[in-house]
């Protein structure tokens, strides 16, 4: 399951009341109380807190209000920082996201790093937070790390017990968000000191549930890295902190499902019923949550190892019910292979098989979408190091030239007496700038070496997956089945194609047309030689070349088409049998052709045709239209206009 992440904003106490319910009454009054309060910055300060406690409340606002009025009365920088740090917070909480981000970046312009370095941090962390929201997680993790380095440079000793304290949560939500991040991109040995860190300081502040929710994290963390005994220590000892510190029932079902995983991995079948059983009595409370679908899953598992295989099969088609309701992808593969497995032990091989290929068409999809996200991340990484890099290079030689400037202005008159000095100097200066630039070429050579391993890897993971189907179908006898797996084979060898390429090229973000569409085209029509005659085929493809993005569903949409001309166009493939494949770039479009001269595709296919409704899925990721005609009523001609594009 997803990490859980804490629900924290500021670690400091307040002189009001702790009641967690706002109405216009009570507003009134706490903002009177406000008005009590000696200095404006003690004024801003409470209002932040107000801000954090009553977060879930559109009230809120009217507090947000409030410190804008006083800061810009005040004008002083650190006042001004802390209520636009209100204003970001408030507009977080109530998903404004972009709002948010331009009030924290004024509150940021405000003030220096050693003015106020817990504010500073705060408003980073904020920050970053609103970056992973929308989806850009280098960026994220960039800020946040920057928050943390703010952190770690405090002194500690000239804090008071309040800014201890908030000094101390920080760090725990900041340890904690890290180590989440971390452990989603599977760097889980990078997640899991900043997991004990954060532990080891909620402990110190006597924060017993929010340490049973990150051991809890890290527990799940253990069981992916199948390190299950120390993962199940992990989380008894987490279940035993929740419950000393009150936490929700649903906190401790999740507990006790990964409890129960972690048994039913080391094979102690009994102990996992037991423990599924508890997270059941909570989670069956709401039969619409993705936890339902989950430990329903889970729990059918568990019936199919013990060999009760209809419990097994009624748990787990709930559970792929409510999976798809829900468009969750991961539960859907889980439950899918769970009926797979519990049909096979009934005997019922048509809905086993049924099931085993619903499994394995989600795995490809969920396999692709893994690989193509981890590749962004390392682009995105890569991307933001290097401008970092340059960024920092920049910077300083801007400042070595002000500072030359400046020595030659106050110089005057003894220009000439000092000008072999600056020569000299600045010889050296430059001698260094040459040393970090050989320095930052290196680092982008490696930069580029991993890249292309990552290709590589990714293009191996891919060979491994068409090595298994080949494998499955050299057990399967129906020929239907054995076509089937040899088409999902098709599928993954065209993007095993760009991978290749990616990692054999100087290039290691875009494919040629004309030689990828020419591998992929030949590829296809020897792996389909089912008839004595090889269907003679011509080519006409302009050389281009396009990101990963673009080429990936064009690649899968050229297989899917010819395939489909494979299977259906010709009675019998003879000597007069043909096909052409065009692609070229007309306008603001590419357009790609595939055309046959056989008997024309029949009205059935189109309509009921995974591939076609493969290629539909695919084109919509494009902006793309799909038509068929049959020119002179001869053979079929299919024609994509495709308007979405990236050409580098």
């Amino acid at each position: 399951m997803k990490p859980a992440y804490l629900i924290l904003f500021l670690f400091s106490f307040s002189v009001f009341s702790q009641n967690n319910t706002l109405d216009e009454k009570k507003i009134d009054s706490l903002l009177h109380q406000i008005d009590t309060l000696p200095t404006d910055f003690e004024k801003i300060s409470e209002l932040s807190v107000l801000i954090g406690r009553y977060r879930d409340s559109k009230l809120v606002r009217k507090f947000a209000d409030k410190s804008l009025e006083i800061s810009n009365k005040s004008k002083e920088p650190s006042i001004l920082s802390k209520s636009e740090y209100a204003l970001g917070c408030f507009y977080y909480n109530n998903s404004q996201l972009d709002s948010s981000l331009i009030a924290l970046k004024k509150a940021n312009n405000y003030i220096k790093t050693k003015d106020s370095p817990l504010l500073k941090s705060s408003i980073l962390s904020v920050m970053g937070a609103i970056h992973k929201t929308k989806g850009n997680s280098s960026l994220a993790i960039s800020t946040l790390l920057e928050a943390k380095k703010i952190l770690d440079n405090v002194d500690t000793l000239i804090l008071d017990e309040k800014g201890y304290k908030k000094f101390k949560g920080q760090n725990l939500i900041l340890n904690n968000t890290l180590a989440n991040f971390y452990n989603q991109m599977e760097e889980y040995e990078v997640a899991i000191p900043y997991y004990n860190n954060a532990i080891k300081t909620a402990l110190e502040l006597g924060s017993k549930t929010n340490a049973g929710i990150i051991m809890s994290n890290k527990g799940d963390l253990l069981l992916k890295m199948k390190n299950y005994e120390e993962g199940l220590h992990i989380l008894k000892e987490s279940k035993e902190l929740k419950i000393e510190g009150g936490s929700p029932p649903r906190f401790i079902a999740n507990t006790d499902l990964n409890i129960g995983i972690a048994y039913f991995e080391i094979k102690n079948y009994e102990e996992a019923e037991y423990y599924f059983k508890e997270a059941f009595k909570v989670y069956s409370n709401n039969i619409q949550q993705k936890e339902y679908a989950y430990i329903l899953t889970h729990r059918g598992i568990l019936l199919n190892a013990i060999g009760k295989f209809k419990q097994a099969k009624n748990d787990c088609e709930k559970a792929k019910k409510l999976a798809i309701t829900l468009s969750v992808l991961e539960y859907q593969l889980k439950s899918s292979e769970c009926l797979f497995e519990a049909y096979k032990g009934m005997g019922d091989y048509q809905k086993s098989l049924e099931n085993h290929e619903i499994f394995l068409t989600i795995k490809d999809s969920l396999f692709n979408k893994k690989n193509i996200k981890k590749l962004t991340q390392l682009e995105m990484q890569y991307g933001f190091d290097k401008k970092q890099e340059l960024q920092k290079i920049e910077a300083k030689k801007t400042e070595q030239e002000k500072k030359l400037y400046l020595f030659l202005a106050l110089a005057g008159l003894i220009i000439v007496l000092l000008l072999g000095f600056f020569y000299i100097k600045n010889q050296k200066k430059n001698k260094l700038l040459a040393k970090q630039k050989k320095m930052l070429e290196i680092t982008i050579d490696e930069k580029n070496t991993l890249l292309k391993e990552t290709h590589h890897r990714v293009k191996n993971s891919f060979q491994i997956v068409s090595s298994l189907l080949y494998l499955q179908s050299e057990s399967i006898t129906d020929k239907e089945a054995k076509i089937a797996i040899k088409e999902a084979q098709n599928r993954v060898r065209s993007m095993v194609l760009i991978h290749q390429r990616l990692y054999s090229k100087e290039q290691l973000v875009g494919i040629d047309t004309l030689e990828y569409i020419t591998d992929l085209v030949n590829d296809i029509i020897e792996s389909h030689l089912f008839q004595k005659q090889p269907l003679a085929y011509s080519l006409d493809i302009e050389p281009m070349v396009l990101t990963i993005e673009t080429i990936t569903p064009i690649g899968l949409i050229i297989n899917e088409l010819i395939v489909n001309v494979l299977k259906h166009a010709f009675t019998k493939i003879d000597e007069n049998s043909t096909l052409t494949v065009s692609f070229k770039r007309e306008g603001d479009t590419l357009v790609l052709q595939v055309q046959d001269n056989g008997n024309g595709i029949k009205e059935e296919i189109k309509n009921t045709s995974f591939g076609i409704k493969l290629i539909k899925a695919l084109a919509k990721k494009l902006k793309a239209t799909l038509l068929f005609d049959s020119p002179d009523n001869k053979g079929t001609l299919a024609t994509l206009t495709i308007k979405r594009f990236n050409i580098l």
